[in-house]
């Protein structure tokens, strides 16, 4: 029993990549990015091929956030040169991106039979595999945590900050929204399709159809995680985006343990969501989350 709730925990930080990606686009830049669900798969797909190929895994990793990062880059140069709505612009992309995962794959599913060397080798904390990859998870997403907090805190952090709540305003003070706006979806889906990577590597396998409804569960974590915590500043934001993911996953495993088919997983996920919603509406004034208006 324990094995499993670290199994979910494991599952929940693995996707924490996928939910602060998701926070940046929608909380911090107010941009509907539907380019997530293709970026996830992608990273998926790129790890699990490099891998195969007897790619070091930190290589691996870093390959699949420069892919996903261009992912966004595409979609921000769609949407701030061609003047493409935000929800177009991710859906195109995310429709290409489909076919060029296919392509990048070679097939629809590649399985993944062995845990990378450097995270077997990672002490197991008397849970075997498991208490592996919780330390190692842990330590990466710790890292993008404070990557990410100290990013935004700079000057450039700061103006993508602006270009999220007043474009205007910011390009009243000399910001380039359009750079801004580029470079922001660019490493909002380098940090979605790293998730993808991890969530390839601790499953197992990679499959094409992987990042479906991935902009849901970061939705769903980014929520989860405002509503529990309702941070005050940007490090707690990034910090509760990651417990919202752990909460999430660890929910979707209580419903499997009460019984639920594994076919009702979408529908609980999008009750969840709802829950998650209303709860979100109880938000005391001036607990609103950092960027957020109240």
């Amino acid at each position: 029993m324990l094995l499993i709730w670290i199994g979910a925990l494991d599952q929940g930080l693995a996707y924490a990549g996928l939910a602060l990606g998701v926070y940046l686009t929608l909380r911090v830049l107010r941009f509907a990015d539907i380019t997530v669900d293709g970026s996830f798969a992608l990273g998926g797909g790129a790890a699990a091929l490099l891998l195969t190929e007897q790619v070091p895994a930190a290589l691996a990793l870093l390959v699949a956030a420069a892919l996903g990062a261009l992912a966004g880059l595409v979609t921000g140069l769609i949407h701030t040169r061609l003047g493409v709505n935000d929800l177009f612009a991710g859906i195109l992309t995310t429709t290409g991106l489909y076919s060029i995962t296919l392509r990048l794959m070679g097939r629809s599913n590649i399985p993944l039979t062995e845990t990378p060397p450097g995270i077997a080798q990672l002490p197991g904390l008397g849970l075997g595999s498991d208490g592996s990859w919780l330390l190692a998870l842990l330590l990466i997403v710790l890292g993008l945590i404070a990557a990410l907090a100290f990013l935004l805190a700079t000057d450039f952090g700061v103006a993508l900050r602006a270009i999220g709540n007043n474009p205007l305003m910011a390009r009243a003070n000399g910001i380039s929204t359009r750079r801004g706006l580029c470079v922001g979806i660019a490493l909002g889906n380098a940090l979605v399709a790293l998730a993808g990577a991890l969530v390839a590597l601790y499953q197992g396998f990679a499959d094409v159809t992987m990042g479906l409804g991935s902009l849901i569960l970061g939705l769903g974590a980014v929520i989860v995680g405002e509503s529990l915590l309702r941070p005050r500043s940007i490090p707690q934001a990034l910090l509760a985006v990651v417990v919202g993911s752990v909460v999430f996953r660890l929910m979707i495993a209580v419903a499997l343990q009460l019984g639920m088919d594994p076919v009702d997983l979408k529908l609980a996920t999008a009750l969840l969501l709802l829950a998650a919603l209303g709860l979100g509406r109880f938000r005391l004034p001036g607990l609103a989350a950092p960027g957020e208006r109240p």
